[in-house]
């Protein structure tokens, strides 16, 4: 057999354990098929490409897997049961000549953004073919010739036991940021079916950049394990009157960033955390920017993230991360129009291979560990709910992940915070700035540290905007406390200025 077979056995296995209430991820279940060749681990599987290449599907190399699920799943099956399992009875190790529409196009993978071109191509096909059957998720099931592939849809049991040639409907797979993961998994196991079975793969895309849809399409695929090899399997796209057609190549070179001079402003940043950001972005063009507000509104704190472009300028152009396909798209564009006038794309990933250095994204769709291996290089701009530096910081980690919580702090530039209020004749803020400049980061994930370090090392706090505030009657307490209700060291704060008034007191 060779790696991409391997690949799709491990699909197979996948589908097995989740059948037996085991639940595996795709780098899992690739490892697990590491044992058929009698390897530890899918790198090894990358190392051994003889050992791969000598193996076949029989009862030696069943039984090393057998042994590999009893020893980690206790599941307990015979090795002539695993072979009727994963793979079909005459299967061959290489891909069939097809036997549906075998004048059609060749097998492989077509990419089209219109539902109206995938109902067409389910005629077409339906027609060349005298009614074969579909194979199809949501983009194609509701075709009268279409099996629903359901759930587990391209890890569907025995899909890779019917005609080659067939055609497989994928979709509608979207590109943001919260599915990227999960849209190469689906697209990589696309390639698998087209090389490995010959089927013909038909995937309905939904992107927020319709000029760059092969080149990220691709990216996808060359992201995953032998993503190289996976991608050959791409051809073309499928017309609008349903034909699938080839394209050559299948992704141009990526389109040079826009830059264009923004038309933000600093008006949003209060003058005092304005000199202290401006200074330390002079030597910083690389890091994590935390910005956050204590107004709820659609997007948090997003005047505020306006207002960093225009202090930002010199690191390179800007784009925003679009972070998932919501059910009202027009609210992706309740921003302010300095972040309305730079590209929407749908990752990280893709942002950065087209030349984008600072990049606008949402934390909550965001995993920790693309921060971590992009942001050497690339400035990252994040908006958040957050009354203080703390507050903003934790708004991060619970959309990437608290295990990382002092690299993530390492990688910081800068943490600012407004608290906005009502006073007597107007409006005033509190502020609470966080700079990571020339000191040594921390080596803990505890809370309590990382609140510790955060709060000694603020060079604004917004305390002293409170007591300044009150001192002079420009706000009372009960306006304080109706303006920051989730504030929890608001009552400490509070406590503190009445002590010290006691104490005031008694001395005169």
């Amino acid at each position: 057999m060779d790696i991409q077979q391997l690949k799709l056995l491990a699909g197979r296995i996948r589908d097995l354990l989740q059948q037996s209430q085991y639940s595996v991820g795709h780098n899992q279940s690739l490892d697990l098929s590491a044992a058929l060749p009698g390897l530890r681990n899918w790198p090894e599987v990358q190392a051994f490409p003889d050992r791969v290449a000598a193996c076949e599907l029989d009862m030696a190399s069943a039984s090393r897997l057998a042994f590999r699920l009893k020893k980690k799943f206790e599941l307990d099956l015979a090795p002539q049961s695993l072979l009727q399992l994963l793979v079909p009875a005459g299967a061959e190790n290489r891909v069939p000549a097809l036997q549906i529409w075998p004048g059609g196009a060749s097998s492989g993978v077509y990419i089209t953004e219109s539902q109206d071109a995938i109902n067409a191509l389910l005629e077409l096909y339906e027609e060349a073919t005298d009614g074969a059957l579909v194979y199809a998720e949501q983009a194609g099931n509701h075709w009268p010739g279409s099996i629903d592939l359901g759930e587990s849809g391209l890890w569907s049991a025995g899909l890779d036991r019917v005609p080659s040639g067939t055609l497989l409907v994928v979709g509608p797979l979207r590109l943001d940021q919260q599915s990227w993961d999960g849209s190469a998994e689906r697209l990589d196991m696309a390639c698998l079916h087209a090389q490995v079975s010959g089927h013909r793969v038909a995937v309905l895309v939904e992107t927020p950049v319709s000029e760059t849809i092969f080149e990220d399409v691709r990216l996808l695929v060359l992201g995953r394990t032998d993503g190289d090899e996976s991608a050959k399997a791409l051809l073309g796209s499928v017309s609008e009157n349903g034909e699938l057609q080839g394209r050559k190549p299948f992704a141009q070179s990526w389109p040079k960033p826009a830059c264009s001079p923004t038309v933000a402003t600093v008006d949003a940043i209060p003058v005092a955390a304005r000199n202290h950001l401006k200074a330390v972005l002079a030597e910083r063009s690389s890091g994590i920017l935390m910005f956050g507000s204590s107004k709820i509104e659609e997007h948090w704190a997003f005047e505020l993230v306006a207002a960093s472009l225009a202090l930002t300028e010199h690191v390179g152009p800007a784009a925003r991360i679009m972070p998932r396909h919501r059910g009202t798209p027009e609210k992706d564009w309740q921003v302010p129009e300095a972040i309305k006038q730079i590209p929407f794309l749908p990752s990280v990933q893709s942002a950065y291979e087209q030349g984008y250095r600072r990049i606008i994204f949402d934390p909550f769709c965001t995993r920790s560990e693309l921060l971590l291996e992009y942001s050497s290089d690339t400035l990252f701009i994040a908006g958040m709910y957050g009354n203080d530096v703390m507050d903003i910081f934790m708004g991060m980690m619970r959309g990437t992940g608290f295990g990382v919580m002092d690299e993530i702090l390492a990688r910081t530039i800068a943490i600012f915070g407004v608290m906005a209020f009502p006073t007597s004749d107007g409006h005033e803020s509190a502020n609470d700035l966080f700079l990571m400049n020339g000191i040594d980061p921390i080596h803990s994930n505890e809370f309590e540290v990382i609140e510790g370090f955060l709060k000694a090392n603020r060079v604004l706090k917004w305390e002293d905007d409170i007591g300044r505030l009150l001192d002079s009657q420009r706000i009372s307490v009960k306006e304080l406390k109706e303006a920051m209700p989730r504030n929890h060291g608001l009552a400490n704060l509070l406590a503190s200025i009445g002590r010290r008034k006691k104490r005031a007191t008694k001395a005169g």
